[in-house]
């Protein structure tokens, strides 16, 4: 039976405390994908970085956010359905992904 997760940003990822939203990368929604799947682009003040899924699941919907979001912390970036045996219990569901 799957579950509904939101995938959000773990501050121990971010380097400057916060990412910007750039695009959602399209192909990867609404269709199961494998872990490591990059769902969006972003930016801080270092270079650019990709937001992936940490482990395997169905991207389901978008957040609400605008290109130039400033996303912190806590902000859901995804919601994704996965059968219990592949959420990534205990650890970020959310990863970033620095270029």
């Amino acid at each position: 039976m799957p579950f509904s997760c939101e995938a959000k940003l773990d501050a121990s990822q971010l380097r400057d405390g916060a990412i910007v939203f750039d695009a959602w990368i399209d192909n990867v929604w609404s269709t199961f994908v494998p872990q490591g799947t990059a769902f969006a682009r972003c930016h801080d003040g270092n270079g650019s970085c990709l937001l992936l899924l940490n482990g395997p699941g169905y991207l389901s919907s978008k957040p609400k956010l605008k290109v130039g979001d400033r996303l912190v912390a806590g902000t859901i970036v995804a919601y994704f359905n996965a059968d219990g045996e592949s959420i990534p219990y205990g650890k970020p569901y959310c990863l970033v992904a620095y270029e």
